[in-house]
């Protein structure tokens, strides 16, 4: 006879059914066909509230706080400044070993579930700090495919380990945040982000160094005024940063694959590693700039500022070149900013996601880089030099937007060639390595056939 043991589920107790607690039903809703040992309850502490409808046939709703009494884990998706007195009334009623699982993200004076734990003088380590880094919109909408990141933190190793356990199970990606490191993720949903504010603060630079180029070049223009600044140069400001922009969000990726083709090694520098990081970033702002060029040009687009494009009614050949790659450049990007979408982004399986962020994006910047050519090398290479393109000596602004584009275009050149170079490499290897298998095998039927005889 065969002894059969049977693993209790888990009992996990969901207070509060706002829009957190949803969003979190919603993510175990997708997932409870697994056999994850887990029985999900939803209960409201208000009496007074009536809980949103919905369907689910493997989450059931509780009284409060009856449920209270057989919880393994508490989630407490309820506002941060209600946690106080929901302890003080009911912190009794747990078992011992619960874990509390705090998902809010306190503001101003409100205290978090570590601060409330120590004025109640409760020195239990059983509570996790998870969740919170996720929006509840994200996880009501979420989907099967998706896997949203979060943090998980604690002072008990065993309780973190049973948060991560959890998360999983409920398809988010956990990763495990150092306790000395707490104060980082506390008030997650409360900061833009690490990596839009550095994003944002490379952009200004960039935005600056552009700036302060063409005002002191145009500014060098005859008859020239001031208050041309405003709209006519300011929109080859935009232009210039957005293109330098997203060149800039292009460029890690690739050096990267470029040293992994070249050293065969996964050690990356840190600099390289923190501007992937931000490359999505730097991408949506450079489009915000792209977009300001492109309505600026619609705004002021005509005979009066730009009557120079026209001769008797038409514009020349590479003018009109000009303006069909500005249009697809300006489309193509569209598309990657679509892509970059959480919402579009987790929908896209991995081929989708490698045309649109390879060849799409890079004939984007391609075509974007014409667009700036075919105006500006005219200029570049007229003799004499004018005075307008070249006011103060000083390179035109054409000139010195392509520069960066083309130095990382060039940069993807040399790495695609390696890599088809290795690829070839590789096939030639693998057909030389079936050849000797296929002579080998060859020789010992014959062998074998001279053995017989």
């Amino acid at each position: 006879m065969t002894n059969v043991t049977f693993q209790e589920d888990k009992k996990i107790v969901v207070v509060g059914t706002g829009d957190k607690g949803h969003g979190i039903e919603r993510m175990y809703d997708l997932h409870s066909k697994k056999n994850g040992h887990y029985k999900f309850v939803l209960t409201e502490p208000m009496p007074s509230k009536i809980i949103d409808p919905f369907s689910s046939d493997f989450i059931t709703i509780e009284h409060f706080p009856e449920c209270l009494a057989n919880a393994d884990i508490v989630l407490l998706c309820i506002p941060g400044y209600a946690t106080e007195c929901f302890l003080i009334s009911n912190y009794t009623l747990l078992k011992q070993g619960c874990i509390l699982v705090d998902v809010t993200n306190p503001t101003g004076a409100t205290k978090d579930l570590q601060g409330i734990l120590a004025a109640m003088n409760i020195t239990s380590d059983h509570w996790v700090k998870a969740f919170n880094d996720c929006g509840a919109i994200q996880e009501m909408t979420s989907s099967l495919k998706a896997k949203m990141k979060t943090s998980v933190c604690g002072p008990n190793e065993q309780a973190v380990k049973e948060i991560v356990a959890l998360a999983e199970f409920l398809g988010y990606s956990p990763s495990i945040t150092p306790f000395d490191q707490y104060e980082s993720l506390k008030s997650s949903q409360d900061s833009i982000g690490v990596e839009w504010k550095h994003a944002t603060w490379v952009m200004l630079l960039l935005f600056s160094l552009v700036f302060t180029y063409v005002t002191v070049q145009v500014s060098g223009q005859p008859f020239f005024q001031w208050y041309t600044l405003l709209a006519r140069h300011s929109s080859k400001m935009f232009a210039w940063t957005a293109v330098y922009g997203f060149a800039l969000s292009l460029l890690p990726g690739t050096i990267i694959r470029l040293l992994r083709q070249l050293a065969h090694r996964d050690v990356t520098p840190k600099s390289l590693i923190w501007g992937c990081t931000i490359r999505k970033q730097i991408g949506v702002i450079s489009l915000y700039f792209l977009s300001l060029h492109v309505c600026m040009m619609l705004l002021i687009f005509g005979g009066e500022y730009f009557g120079f494009l026209i001769d008797e009614g038409y514009m020349e050949w590479n003018d009109e070149a000009s303006m069909l790659a500005a249009v697809l450049s300006t489309s193509l990007f569209y598309i990657t900013g679509i892509a970059s979408l959480p919402s579009v982004g987790r929908e896209m399986n991995k081929a989708q996601f490698e045309l649109v962020f390879g060849p799409v994006v890079w004939s984007a910047l391609t075509l974007g880089v014409m667009h700036v050519m075919f105006l500006g090398v005219p200029s570049w290479v007229s003799s004499p030099r004018s005075p307008y393109s070249w006011a103060r000596n000083m390179p035109p602004v054409t000139l010195l937007a392509s520069v960066f584009p083309l130095f990382v275009m060039f940069i993807k050149f040399v790495q695609s060639c390696h890599a088809s170079v290795l690829k070839i490499k590789k096939w030639a290897s693998s057909r030389h390595q079936f050849s000797s298998i296929h002579a080998s095998e060859h020789l010992f039927v014959i062998d074998d056939a001279a053995a017989d005889v």
